[in-house]
């Protein structure tokens, strides 16, 4: 079975897989605003934990579930992986 390791990708990459992963999973063709609050979008909790694992499997950051489901947009999340890659980006209080 071939693997491809994602790990430690750039925020930068973040950029552009994050917001394709996102409208994949919602069945949103059309590009996502990086400035609207993620839990507009109508991510679940199912969502949100795909999200949280796909993020850490490509960059070893750990985000918590509550970051899709809230008031953060996608630029904020592409910033926490670019400044918290490889550590917990989990945010706010725990």
């Amino acid at each position: 079975m071939t693997t491809i390791d994602h790990t430690h990708e750039h925020a930068e990459s973040a950029g552009a897989w994050l917001p394709a992963l996102i409208g994949e999973l919602l069945g949103i063709d059309d590009e996502l605003a990086v400035d609207r609050p993620l839990g507009e979008l109508g991510i679940d909790s199912l969502t949100a934990a795909q999200l949280s694992v796909e993020v850490e499997e490509r960059t070893g950051a750990v985000i918590a579930l509550e970051r899709f489901l809230g008031d953060e947009t996608l630029d904020d999340l592409v910033r926490a992986l670019g400044g918290d890659a490889g550590h917990d980006a989990s945010g706010g209080a725990a």
